[in-house]
């Protein structure tokens, strides 16, 4: 498999399989930094797996662990909270003589090139021939059911043909903690019916390769790296706004519904389109019209200890320096004593660009050409933690 194949990993299905045209499109945008929330995911991914390979519960000690991933990362307790029911689900359902994989890598080429993903958890229970097949969710809000599910049926019908078991029940399990109703569910099938899935897999795979592959907006797009210059949003956007927003007595209620359904991925299609137009300024590709621009600066202490001593000795109390645990700002400070003897105590820094208009007041940012031409890394993207790598992996977006 090859990094061009990617494209079709069982991470992205969700993605390919409802937007073919999607594929097309995404190639012909530069390839970008991961998003936070994908981040998120990855490490979530890795501690989770790191938990089951090591058969501890996620705990609070753990947040000295360093050796859970290549990419260092906080455990919070928000993080403990969610993989514990990932990981409980994973132990829970196991008894005497099953055995559990973890991150189970598998390559579908069979079916079509490129088809390949990795199963987070798979149990394989010998006494009631029945696989299990669970795919972790660490997004937050809306709730993924397993029922007819592709992108799961892809990852079940993965470790059912990779890992050769006679398993004649296949159940596929989501846990999804951070969601907004019930954090696991389950649905199951009989394993020949899972076979059977490999026609419609490969019906949605060859789909993409059709040169005028269909571009669908839906949710899918609000993590699909070419959503920023994704034509379809755009015309759906625009046609939403004449509909609904036509200067007449009487609208649509119909039409109406229709453009509140289509909020959640137009928002994301405008962040996902200031994102990349800002990556491109980054980049020294700065759109006509607009220019790089420190943020708003704001002003903080320069040295917080030098700030101390010299307030503590000019006879200022600790009720009056601090706030509950923390120095006041300088702002909160020159309201007890003179700005003029802080001045020297006090520096003002940027936090960072911001796209602005040309008529912004702020002057354009020079950047240095090592800033523009950033060096590639030409190291494959993995979605398997370190410690569980046999071999280099394809890319993949992070479920």
């Amino acid at each position: 498999m090859t990094a061009a194949h990617s494209v079709l990993g069982a991470s992205s299905m969700h993605r390919w399989s409802a937007c073919p045209g999607s594929v097309r499109l995404i190639a012909t945008v530069p390839a970008r930094a991961g998003s936070r929330y994908a981040e998120e995911g990855t490490d979530a991914h890795a501690y989770a797996a790191w938990c089951l390979d090591a058969g501890k519960r996620p705990h609070e000690s753990h947040k000295t662990q360093k050796a859970i991933s290549d990419r260092a990362f906080a455990i919070t307790d928000e993080l403990i909270e969610a993989v514990a029911v990932y990981y409980d689900y994973a132990m829970d359902a196991q008894d005497d003589g099953d055995k559990l994989l973890i991150e189970q890598r598998f390559d579908l080429s069979s079916v079509h090139p490129g088809c390949f993903g990795t199963a987070d958890a798979v149990i394989w229970k010998p006494a009631e021939k029945l696989l299990i097949v669970v795919d972790y969710k660490h997004g937050a809000g809306i709730m993924v059911s397993p029922e007819n599910n592709p992108q799961l049926m892809y990852y079940a019908l993965g470790a059912l043909i990779h890992s050769k078991l006679p398993a004649e029940r296949v159940r596929m399990a989501i846990v999804q903690p951070r969601g907004n109703g019930d954090p696991i569910k389950e649905w199951e099938i009989d394993a020949l019916d899972l076979l059977d899935f490999r026609m419609e897999l490969k019906r949605y795979a060859v789909a993409t390769e059709i040169r005028d592959a269909p571009l669908s907006p839906g949710d899918h797009c609000r993590f699909c790296p070419a959503a920023a210059v994704c034509p379809a949003i755009k015309d759906r956007a625009n046609a939403l706004a004449k509909q609904v927003f036509a200067p007449a007595t009487a609208y649509d209620p119909e039409k109406l519904k229709l453009a509140l359904d289509s909020r959640e991925y137009l928002k994301a299609w405008l962040k996902s389109l200031d994102e990349f137009a800002y990556a491109e300024a980054e980049a020294g590709r700065c759109p006509p019209g607009y220019k790089l621009v420190d943020k708003r600066a704001t002003r903080k202490w320069r040295d917080e200890g030098d700030t101390i001593e010299a307030l503590q000795k000019a006879g200022m109390k600790d009720d009056v320096i601090f706030e509950p645990r923390s120095l006041k700002s300088p702002t909160q400070m020159e309201k007890v004593v003179a700005p003029a003897k802080l001045v020297e105590y006090i520096v003002k820094e940027s936090s960072g660009h911001v796209l602005a208009p040309e008529s912004d007041k702020r002057p354009a940012i020079k950047l240095a050409a090592t800033e523009v031409f950033t060096p590639i890394n030409v190291d494959l993207v993995t979605d398997c933690p370190t410690f569980l790598r046999r071999a280099p992996q394809p890319a993949s977006e992070t479920a």
